[in-house]
């Protein structure tokens, strides 16, 4: 499947080559510049010399808030139709960058072939303009100034005085359901094909959106929502966007800071990227994500000497059980045992947990580091089948997810010994049953074997607080039981 990719940039020459230079195999590129942004004949020229750059062009000078936003899109639309055979069209901006390696991003939408990604909500909406159609109720004539974004208090004057005066511009009636979306998508050409279609045959809505604030935030929506009738239709547009003030700018420009938040999700582009703000956090974007090629080594123990993080799995139903299990039992102190890159344990101190891990991997401490503040302890190197690990702090609850099936089956007995020893109260495990493809040699273990190992280290299955992982257990291939202290049972 081919895709087409429409870039809206309006600055910083090098980061947008560094962007085009992605999307090197199956994807055609269409780049728009704003008129603003002056560039060389030879710099325009460099952008054209990339093989899967189809147009580049400077049609419109694009004002923040404005028409000249939809209309530039709206454009572009109709050039990725009538000049390349893509079968899915994403539109980013030129301050977006991809999380995913290409042929992973390929795959991702290959999957998705038949579906469009679109952030949208049915208008109005709480979390909209507090509920309320403000964007299309007055005019906002943002176009109407060479700074759209510093002219806000003069528009919010102008917005006042219509306000005063009762000039309540008509609310669009073409279709009886109105919407509001990301700016950002990916759709299917079948669905391009008939938002621009719609558009030229039925034009009403789309001159509508003239002086309407940020009118490329609800057109596509509304047009695509009602044909379809949210059929084929994600609620999502797998692009993480953080609404807060932060490095100078909302939604924040991203930097290293960030970098846990963009593992949480399964996304396909983050923004917004600002340098020099966000230079360090692409780096890394760069080395363990869109071009990794870490190596990943066996080692004796069960652990890996790996220096990255996408072999790292994260589930965010695991956590939410986690933080419920902690409640549950008043849970103070946590330990992740074989942690990985520390995932878990970050976001566990995010939740208030007192976390910390440890894990074979000569590199956890440098991994986890990242996804931590500055001034919190990373997690440390430590082998589960060390005699001698440290096993007398006695923490609330043991952590051992997804690494029984890497520990040498004539190992399990002297791991499942340490979690004891490391264990105060509970111990949650979760291990294999049946056996799987991975390149990886990993051991099977029934639960019957498993408790029974337990039961000799003095801890009994738990089977309320086992229950609470049901619906993790359901969407995985691991079996999870919560095992608990029988000394703790008689209290």
């Amino acid at each position: 499947m081919r895709h087409a990719i429409i870039i809206l940039a309006h600055k910083n020459l090098e980061q947008l080559c560094h962007l085009v230079e992605y999307f090197s195999r199956d994807c055609y590129v269409f780049i728009h510049l704003d008129t603003k942004f002056r560039l060389s004949h030879d710099e325009r020229e460099r952008l054209r010399a990339f093989p899967q750059v189809v147009k580049v062009c400077q049609r419109f000078n694009v004002h923040w808030g404005g028409y000249s936003i939809l209309r530039c899109e709206m454009y572009m639309l109709r050039e990725v139709l009538r000049r390349c055979d893509a079968e899915y069209v994403h539109l980013i901006s030129g301050q977006d960058y991809p999380m995913k390696p290409l042929e992973e991003f390929l795959l991702f939408f290959e999957q998705h072939r038949d579906k469009d990604c679109m952030q949208y909500v049915h208008l109005p909406q709480p979390g909209w303009e507090q509920n309320t159609f403000r964007r299309f109720s007055y005019f906002f004539p943002y176009d109407c100034f060479r700074d759209s974004r510093r002219a806000g208090r003069k528009i919010h004057k102008i917005i006042n005085f219509q306000r005063r005066h009762n000039l309540r511009r008509p609310l669009p009636t073409t279709f009886e359901h109105l919407y509001g979306c990301s700016q950002w998508f990916s759709i299917t050409r079948t669905s391009t094909q008939m938002l621009v279609n719609y558009t030229r045959r039925h034009p009403w809505l789309y001159w509508r959106m003239w002086m309407t604030f940020a009118p490329e935030e609800t057109y596509p929506a509304t047009v695509l929502a009602n044909l379809k009738g949210g059929r084929d239709i994600l609620f999502t547009n797998f692009r993480f966007i953080r609404w807060k003030l932060e490095n100078g700018n909302r939604p924040a420009n991203l930097g290293t800071e960030h970098l846990r938040m963009l593992m949480e999700g399964n996304y396909a582009f983050v923004r917004k990227i600002e340098m020099p703000v966000s230079r360090g956090l692409i780096s890394l974007i760069d080395r363990y994500f869109v071009y990794d090629n870490q190596p990943l080594h066996p080692m004796p123990c069960g652990g890996w000497d790996y220096d990255g993080y996408s072999a790292y799995t994260y589930d965010p139903m695991l956590l939410k059980a986690v933080v419920a299990l902690c409640k549950q039992t008043d849970t103070e102190s946590v330990v992740d045992a074989g942690c990985g890159c520390g995932m878990y344990v970050a976001m566990l101190r995010e939740q208030g947990i007192a976390a910390t891990g440890f894990d074979a991997n000569p590199y956890v401490e440098e991994l986890s580091a990242r996804l931590l503040p500055n001034d919190e302890e990373p997690c440390v190197q430590a082998d589960l089948l060390d005699e001698e690990l440290e096993t007398d702090s006695g923490f609330d609850l043991v952590i051992c997810h997804d690494v029984l099936p890497y520990i040498p089956a004539d190992k399990t007995v002297a791991a499942l010994s340490n979690l004891a020893r490391l264990s105060g109260r509970y111990i949650l495990l979760s291990w294999r049953e049946q056996p799987t493809t991975s390149a990886l040699t990993m051991a099977c273990h029934t639960e019957q074997d498993i408790t029974a190992t337990m039961e000799s280290n003095g801890y009994k299955a738990e089977k309320k607080l086992t229950q609470m992982l049901a619906n993790v257990e359901k969407a995985g291939a691991l079996r999870f039981m919560v095992y608990e202290n029988e000394n703790e049972e008689m209290k």
